[in-house]
């Protein structure tokens, strides 16, 4: 790995393999999915022993905790703790919101420093026919607003598909913006189960940007070096970032590594190779070169499921 500028800093860990959602861009119902069938939750034990191997080799700065849905794990708040402990600073989960919100406290407690709320719309009917779950968005908003006056760093995430929720980029620019909250555009990814249909379902960066300015003027917004967003400011300071993997490729910066449920890691969400991780130290450092070497220049996409390897 010397020989590659590139780092693993970030540590993406798909906790478990289930969501109680079925979104239509990450696990359609009528769809197979092509990865893996069995619901699948790591051990706390587990977890712990494959960061103690990671921070060992890596310089992590961050664990982003995903799933399918994070807050179904039973331990999450333990999870939590732990890698607090192990000497990781930034913790953050991304969730799409549905939980009890007393979690939202108990998470804060054991050590959470972020949180990321999918949020494909703010009216109950397009919500639902993205989710395929007939579940009141209020409590949802409620528990984004309940954890931003935590106290913890709250963003939004929009997954944009034509034909669906392009008509919600405004509303929810508008919501997130009145409450201060970031908001965050994310172009349709080739993955998983939709791969056939990515070209209907794909609503550009372009695309995103042009309906924002129908309403607000904008302008560029400071954006973190290794940020895989790019942020604006609307002129009365509503402040959104667009992830564009496929129209403004950002993979030559990509400081992630990914691990799933059963502890097994991969380099690239466009490669399906994943890599056990060793006790052994050397053979630790080997998988994680090749892992390294899986990374692209570009997005390509891969039949991996989101729901399974997080985002």
């Amino acid at each position: 790995m010397a020989e590659n500028t590139r780092k693993f800093e970030v540590l993406r860990l798909s906790v478990l393999s289930h969501c109680n959602f079925a979104c239509v861009y990450c696990a359609p119902k009528n769809k197979s999915d092509s990865y893996e069938t069995k619901i699948h939750f790591i051990s706390t034990e587990l977890l712990e022993s494959k960061i103690k191997i990671l921070i060992t080799i890596l310089k992590l700065k961050e664990v982003h905790l995903t799933g399918g849905e994070p807050t179904l794990h039973k331990e999450i708040t333990n999870i939590i703790q732990k890698i607090r402990i192990l000497g990781i600073d930034e913790v953050a989960l991304t969730s799409n919101g549905f939980f009890n919100m007393q979690l939202i406290d108990k998470m804060k407690d054991a050590g959470l420093t972020r949180m990321n709320f999918s949020l494909d719309s703010i009216n109950q009917y397009a919500f639902e026919k993205m989710s395929d779950r007939k579940i009141p968005i209020e409590n949802i908003k409620i528990n984004i607003l309940h954890a931003k006056n935590t106290g913890l760093d709250v963003k939004i995430n929009c997954t944009v598909l034509n034909g669906y929720n392009q008509n919600e980029i405004l509303p929810l620019l508008d919501w997130a913006g009145e409450n201060e909250i970031p908001i965050r555009y994310l172009e349709f990814m080739k993955m998983g189960p939709l791969q056939a249909e990515h070209s209907d379902l794909f609503f550009s960066s372009d695309k995103i940007k042009n309906t924002i300015k129908s309403k607000y003027k904008f302008k560029p917004y400071y954006t973190e070096k290794d940020s895989t967003a790019t942020y604006h400011q609307t002129e009365n300071g509503y402040i959104f970032g667009i992830i564009a993997n496929h129209s403004e490729p950002f993979c030559e910066g990509c400081n992630r590594l990914r691990m799933d449920s059963f502890g097994r890691v991969y380099g690239c969400l466009s490669d399906q190779t994943s890599f056990e991780l060793p006790e052994n130290l050397d053979a630790a450092k080997a998988a994680l070169a090749q892992a390294m070497l899986t990374k692209k220049n570009y997005f390509t996409g891969s039949k991996l499921s989101m729901k399974f390897i997080g985002g």
